[in-house]
């Protein structure tokens, strides 16, 4: 299999903000995407939902601190390829910032942990990853989701199971 890596000249940027280690990173995350895509884009509930999920988790697992120092921020940009949003969010990395896996089994829908990346993954049909950004071994977690979702495709992301 061939995987093609965008170049920052192929994408266009909508947006980038810093955020504090903090609880309310996730919010200011789908906040800031909700105002860089506008209120009638199509992607928009996709694109905040995996930005949530991939901040909550620099949030979580880096090792960051909540003293406010830019060393410890987490950065959430926001590019328009093609046919593709790209969402990308740097942490300072943790001890263990390998490439994180998704669990084989399918996680507790009604569980309140464990299920981030494995909605990311469903979110942005398997076109994610993760690697450490040299010299400071930062950790970028990107993802690329679909512009135009179709109708079937949020039908089938949001479907509850029974």
């Amino acid at each position: 299999m061939i995987y093609y890596i965008p170049t920052k000249t192929d994408l266009q940027e909508l947006g980038t903000i810093q955020l504090a280690h903090s609880d309310r990173a996730p919010y200011l995350a789908r906040d800031a995407v909700s105002r860089w895509l506008g209120g009638e884009h199509p992607a928009r509930e996709i694109v905040a939902l995996a930005a949530s999920e991939l901040v909550t988790n620099a949030v979580k697992y880096s090792d960051a601190s909540s003293t406010g120092d830019d060393a410890d921020a987490i950065k959430l940009e926001l590019s328009q390829g093609a046919d593709y949003l790209r969402l990308a969010v740097t942490d300072p990395g943790s001890s263990c910032s390998a490439r994180p896996s998704i669990p084989l089994q399918t996680p507790n829908l009604h569980s309140e942990h464990g299920r981030g990346l494995a909605i990311v993954e469903a979110l942005s049909r398997r076109r994610w990853g993760s690697y450490r950004v040299p010299p400071r071994g930062l950790r970028l977690v990107w993802c690329h989701l679909d512009r135009q979702p179709t109708l079937a495709q949020l039908e089938e992301l949001f479907r509850a199971p029974v």
